[in-house]
């Protein structure tokens, strides 16, 4: 006899805005009384939300310049959900970086300002998983964050991690305590015997996955990365537990499988700051299933907040951390990252 409950609303796969922004609602965004409240709530702060506020004034009587950020940030609020793809502002950057030298030196200004006066679609994206609005809120003070990893490692207001930023822009990130996730889809061979496919081997399923990111904010307590892998298994569990349907019984539960590809899964920890150190304890945790030798670049970057080109023999070695990438990068061996699952 069927049930007279009626199922339950399909869960929405992405939120879109209704139309795009003309340029004077963007210049009133970027010079409204409203501003610091609104920086401080993206975590921007200090002397990159003093140099911002000046900038957005500048940038607002700029008919060019709100032109860019205007058609940036019209892009970035078009849509997020599971299946939005994320913003090129890649592609553009030369552009932008031109465009910023009649207000600025430097990078990044054109999408710092776009991304200042367009998180609404994100934020509705984000209420209609679950997250409150302080945890959406949270997730997009992100910005704040790599502007800060842009000035310890140049000295002046700018953004590197584009892509990284614009994905959360488009939902991609959940920000649980000390760490951060979002979701991806990852092929099954690779997940459970750490191979891709051959080039000419049939196309292989693929299943949602929990992808695990660690911000620079401070030390990897091994309680605080317990404790939010317990949040991220019970949030995800809850809000996304669509991503779990038609799964075979010997697959992971949705919520209980985490991937990270980072430097940060070197087995060198262990040799460099001991087994015991909170570095070495978070890259033992994780299964390998792939390795990226050669990596320099990203130890460089997460450890120094620099780019190429850069001279080894010129990186500070205060630490033992900051000794043993300057020298290995300075001798050739450079750095081996690392990419691991996690089931729980």
């Amino acid at each position: 006899m069927p049930s007279d409950a009626a199922a339950p609303p399909a869960l929405p796969r992405e939120v879109r805005a209704d139309a795009d922004l003309p340029a004077e609602v963007y210049r009133d965004r970027l010079t409204a009384s409203s501003r610091a409240d609104l920086l401080a709530a993206l975590g921007i702060t200090g002397q990159d939300a003093e140099e911002l506020a000046r900038l957005a004034d500048a940038a607002a009587q700029d008919e060019e310049v709100l032109a860019e950020v205007a058609r940036t940030a019209n892009a970035l609020r078009a849509a997020a959900g599971l299946d939005v793809p994320t913003t090129d502002l890649v592609a553009a950057k030369a552009e932008h970086d031109a465009l910023q030298q009649r207000l600025a030196p430097g990078e990044g200004l054109i999408p710092i300002l776009a991304f200042l006066v367009s998180t609404e679609t994100a934020r509705s994206w984000h209420a209609t998983r679950g997250l409150r609005p302080e945890q959406s809120w949270q997730v997009l003070a992100d910005l704040g964050q790599q502007m800060r990893v842009h000035r310890r490692g140049t000295g002046r207001l700018g953004l590197h991690q584009l892509h990284w930023v614009a994905g959360n822009w488009a939902g991609r990130l959940v920000h649980l305590g000390r760490l951060q996730f979002d979701l991806s889809r990852r092929r099954v061979a690779r997940l459970e015997q750490g191979a891709d496919r051959a080039p000419d081997a049939p196309e292989e399923p693929e299943r949602w996955v929990i992808g695990t990111h660690i911000p620079a904010t401070g030390p990897l307590d091994p309680a605080e990365v317990e404790a939010s892998f317990t949040a991220a298994t019970a949030y995800f569990s809850t809000h996304y537990a669509d991503l779990g349907a038609g799964r075979e019984a010997d697959e992971p539960a949705f919520g209980h499988e985490f991937t990270c590809d980072s430097w940060l899964l070197s087995e060198e920890f262990a040799q460099i700051l001991g087994p015991d150190s909170n570095l070495a304890r978070f890259a033992a945790l994780w299964e390998r299933i792939g390795s990226v030798p050669g990596d320099g670049d990203s130890a460089l970057f997460f450890v120094f907040g620099l780019r190429p080109p850069v001279d080894p023999a010129d990186l500070p070695r205060r630490t033992r951390l900051e000794r043993a990438v300057a020298d290995r990068l300075a001798d050739g061996r450079g750095w081996t990252s690392g990419k691991g699952r996690l089931l729980r």
